[in-house]
């Protein structure tokens, strides 16, 4: 086997250097040029113990900072009904521009993700973190809504610039039969002062000072993460390679088959993603029984339901090695939810309709995950995830604009639209299932024509082949 040059070497997830990939030969020797090295030895103890470490050190930081991002962006509709609208102009579609500017920025600044492997992910992370803090903190300073949109915007820009490359930083430690719950856990997060100012000043700044820490803590790949000693740095190294096909990225690869259902998916998922947390505080307060107080508290109990449902359903899928049957369960769900708001008025009710319609995060959650389980090589996950990116969150577009003050106090039009676009993800869903199953089953045909085995195990691969590669379904 050559060895790697450096360019090749600049082109790897895991920023190995020339001498650890000679240490780890990744599948490469596929034509029978020798065998195929898998590692260090280590015991299902070992591994076990790595990943423990791996998760105490790495998911609690990364989830406190996406669960600040989800915060700083969806302020919004806690500070709107908390006197901000008695300050700022906010007539006509005012508001609802905030919000859509906000999504299209973070739409248009999504090829900053490259940046989690241009830069050491650790600064790259804790300058992110520490802007869109101190955007956020300023935001209490504006006096016009022209100000406040500008605000908006370039926390679009520099949030884009977080959340949608985490899941590959997650992928540089563990492999893909692990990712679905970490990724969950991940997604699950979420005076003469006026109140809502304060709102803005107290959501900010935390982010700003947790930065510091993520530029002290975050490792930038397991070779890199001090907590770890040297063998389990080497064990972690071996975890996070156990996928088929190689590390390489050779340019972007687009499947329209894998490729195209989960953005329609992401898309659907989004038009409630975005248009929920703006919009809850606002639904609650037009129920007529609650205070402004209130109905910023009653907003919290719907969520910690769905950060329960993303987890448990996050730990299931990796047991089972499904993702398709619980997104399509969670959007099923909401779909429910978002009919019990549309068509009843009793404040019980429509209550308990907003804890079914968050089930659609454990959708959002898993659907990341899904797209990086139905790849075999690196450059392959990389287009599936452009796609994904670029259509699905045109969903936040629609959804941003679907809750209008004139429809208030059941906004019905909004209810029934993002209750069709569950309904996507739910159709979207069963297709994409049975494409990859109908694929399995013809790599399986040939696998046997060709002398293989069909009965390929993913969980236990380790440096296997693209052509040993099977779909989670």
């Amino acid at each position: 086997m050559s060895k790697p040059t450096e360019s090749k070497v600049e082109n790897l997830d895991m920023k190995t250097t020339i001498s650890e990939m000679e240490d780890v030969k990744v599948a490469g020797l596929r034509n029978g040029q020798g065998a195929v090295y898998t590692g260090p030895t280590f015991t299902t103890e070992d591994e076990n113990h790595v990943y423990r470490k791996l998760d105490w050190n790495l998911m609690p930081l990364v989830f406190v900072l996406y669960s600040l991002s989800v915060l700083d962006r969806s302020n919004l509709g806690n500070a709107k009904i908390a006197g901000m609208e008695d300050d700022i102009d906010l007539s006509g579609r005012r508001y609802d521009w905030l919000a859509t500017a906000f999504y299209i920025a973070y739409i248009l600044s999504q090829w900053t993700t490259i940046g989690w492997k241009a830069f050491a992910p650790h600064r790259w992370a804790a300058i992110t973190v520490f802007l869109w803090g101190f955007i956020s903190t300023i935001q209490s300073a504006c006096t016009n809504w022209t100000g406040l949109m500008t605000c908006r915007v370039l926390l679009g820009i520099i949030e884009a610039m977080y959340g949608p490359g985490v899941p590959l930083y997650l992928s540089y430690f563990y492999p893909r039969e692990k990712l679905g719950l970490r990724t969950g856990i991940f997604l699950s997060a979420k005076g003469s002062i006026g109140p809502w100012r304060i709102l803005f000043i107290v959501e900010g700044v935390p982010s700003c000072l947790l930065s510091m820490e993520a530029w002290f803590c975050l490792p930038d790949s397991p070779r890199t993460a001090r907590f770890l000693s040297e063998r389990e740095q080497d064990i972690a190294v071996a975890l996070s390679l156990r996928q088929p096909g190689d590390r390489e990225t050779n340019g972007l690869q687009l499947n329209f088959r894998t490729g195209y259902p989960p953005a329609l998916m992401y898309f659907g998922c989004n038009v409630c993603f975005a248009s929920l947390p703006l919009f809850v505080p606002t639904i609650i307060s037009q129920m007529g029984a609650f205070t402004t107080i209130q109905s910023n508290g009653l907003s919290a109990p719907p969520y910690v339901l769905s950060w329960i449902a993303i987890v448990t359903c996050a730990f299931l899928s990796d047991r089972v090695n499904l993702r398709g049957p619980f997104i399509v369960c969670g959007a099923l769900i909401a779909a429910v939810g978002y009919i019990v708001l549309a068509t009843q008025t009793t404040v019980a009710a429509r209550y308990f309709g907003l804890f079914l319609a968050t089930q659609v995060f454990v959708s959002v959650a898993l659907i990341l995950t899904w797209v990086g389980n139905t790849h075999a090589t690196d450059s392959k996950r990389a287009g599936a995830f452009a796609i994904l990116a670029t259509g699905g969150q045109c969903g936040p577009i629609l959804g941003t604009n679907i809750f209008p003050d004139s429809d208030k106090p059941y906004y019905r039009k909004g209810m029934w639209i993002s209750c069709g676009a569950c309904l996507v993800v739910v159709v979207m869903g069963c297709c994409q299932m049975f494409l990859l199953w109908r694929a399995n089953r013809r790599i399986d045909r040939e696998s046997q024509r060709n002398g293989g085995d069909s009965n390929v195990n993913q969980s236990d691969m380790r440096y296997g082949t693209e052509e040993q590669f099977r779909y989670i379904l």
